[in-house]
């Protein structure tokens, strides 16, 4: 086992929320053979976070990345050509022989290994490389890709025989929500946000519920640059470097709440807050409203407090 170099995965690609892309065409593969094509599945938009569908997959790790791409908010292709270096053919083969514990429905924590190479595509030719397992998600590899052009009937039939730029406007108005074209006519695609998400800083959180309660167990965060995971309470380590959170969830002993934050405001709080106060460890403060109504969050650190309005929070109580 410990010279195992050859794990059993399944290629995914995922897009953020309410930026749909479409693949034309691509694989991972290696110096001898392609491994995994990317199959256009139409649109992707779910969300950073999601983990896409299973596309097809190898037991052979990847050295070689291939993939066009239409990204219809900028109302252009993409395209990335790399190699997988051997440091991240490395970091891989390390994930999948450690694994990871994760907790079931019925409440066994078991050791898992990831299952899936999920490909991020984001505005800007942001590429990123996770593997991914059940309430786990890891980054390996970071990429750029680089502007590509791809004739509107090369990408496909054109029944309604579009000129190329026809064919962008056609689009984006077919299939970009209103929401994000509004958000793009004021300020624009934001390209460098999801490069921005990958920042990580040294903060933890300060948790107020009332003296009767105790976060119970475990704790399940999702990530603004896409990582997850499930981690038991008594192993939480304070203070580490990490992305920020985009939704967590606290299992407390009478009460659970979800927390799901806004990317662009708590990237932004934290921006301001630690050029204030440069390599400082940052909290953000949960305290429970009263009866349990919800529960507000505010970035501080050295005396300067930057509320957080924009979470939407969910909290319901435990079962007898």
């Amino acid at each position: 086992m410990e010279d195992k170099k050859d794990f059993s995965w399944a290629v995914t690609v995922t897009a953020p929320f309410n930026y749909p892309i479409e693949i034309h065409k691509g694989y991972l593969g290696n110096d001898k053979k392609m491994i995994a094509a990317f199959i256009s599945t139409g649109l992707n938009e779910n969300g950073w976070n999601y983990d896409g569908d299973a596309l097809s997959g190898g037991n052979t790790l990847p050295t070689l990345l291939s993939l066009t791409w239409i990204s219809y908010a900028e109302k252009k292709f993409w395209k990335i050509e790399t190699s997988i270096d051997q440091a991240v053919q490395n970091k891989m083969i390390a994930l999948f022989k450690e694994g990871y514990m994760n907790k079931d429905r019925e409440g066994i924590w078991s050791h898992l290994t990831y299952k899936n190479i999920t490909v991020g595509l984001a505005p800007g030719g942001t590429v990123v490389l996770w593997l991914t397992g059940k309430n786990r998600r890891v980054e390996v590899a970071h990429y750029q890709a680089k502007e590509t052009f791809v004739s509107v009937d090369e990408f496909y039939r054109n029944p309604h025989e579009h000129t190329q730029q026809g064919f962008y406007d056609f689009c984006f108005k077919s299939y970009v929500p209103k929401e994000t074209q509004a958000y793009i006519k004021e300020k624009g695609v934001p390209v460098n946000l999801w490069n921005n998400y990958r920042t990580k800083y040294k903060y933890h959180f300060n948790l107020h519920f009332y003296k009767a309660d105790k976060e119970n167990l475990e704790r399940y965060t999702k990530y603004v640059n896409g990582e997850e995971e499930k981690e038991k309470v008594e192993e939480i380590v304070l203070d580490k470097s990490k992305a920020l959170p985009e939704y967590v969830r606290f299992y407390f002993n009478q009460y659970n709440a979800e927390a799901e934050f806004d990317g662009e405001e708590i990237l932004a709080a934290f921006k301001k807050i630690s050029k204030n106060h440069p390599d400082a460890t940052i909290e953000i403060e949960a305290r429970v409203a009263f009866m349990y109504k919800t529960v507000v969050f505010t970035v501080k650190c050295g005396g300067e407090e930057i509320p957080l309005e924009k979470v939407t929070v969910r909290m319901w109580k435990n079962k007898a």
